[in-house]
């Protein structure tokens, strides 16, 4: 079952609950949708067909960012803003079993080894991580899906003067775009 998602998040809102230290974040009018826990941390909204990302909810959000980008506690309005201009491409090929998730327009790119079948997609530009590639994603997507989940969460809470690897350059890409629920809820 090949798919293509694409979706523009320019209605992105915020609501940030000081007392309770969570944050939620929406991506457009309310609408009927299933919540998915991803972590105990992280729940993340979509629709039932799963072709739009209604929302994301983080647990304990200035307890997490504060020693990892207080920048986005900081920052947060002006995040959000960002995030209004991002696009998320998910797409997967029956010819091809791959699943191919990128944040950025389209542009001049290379791959490089992440894993066994994970791929980064890199700006040729400045080198920026604009997504990812998972070959034989039916046998090994859902292994594929954990390597990356586990070493993102790695890299954030990784010792201070821990030696950067891609998994840092991936995690700081997905924090800049707040995009790591959507692709977990999609592939899911």
């Amino acid at each position: 079952m090949a798919f293509v998602i694409e979706q523009r998040l320019e209605d992105a809102q915020h609501e940030y609950d000081r007392e309770a230290d969570v944050l939620y974040v929406s991506f457009g009018p309310p609408r009927p949708c299933v919540t998915l826990a991803v972590e105990d941390w992280l729940a993340i909204q979509i629709t039932p067909s799963a072709e739009q990302l209604c929302g994301l909810t983080i647990i304990g959000f200035k307890r997490i960012f504060s020693r990892i980008r207080p920048d986005l506690i900081e920052n947060l309005p002006e995040r959000v803003a960002k995030l209004r201009t991002a696009r998320l491409l998910v797409q997967y090929s029956d010819g091809t079993d791959t699943l191919t998730f990128r944040f950025e327009e389209e542009q001049p790119a290379y791959y490089e080894r992440f894993g066994d079948n994970i791929y980064l997609e890199r700006s040729l530009v400045g080198r920026e991580i604009i997504g990812f590639k998972i070959t034989r994603y039916t046998e090994q997507g859902q292994q594929a899906m954990g390597m990356l989940l586990s070493s993102m969460i790695e890299a954030l809470f990784a010792a201070p003067g821990t030696a950067p690897s891609p998994a840092d350059a991936l995690t700081r890409a997905f924090l800049e775009h707040l995009d790591i629920p959507r692709l977990l809820s999609l592939a899911a």
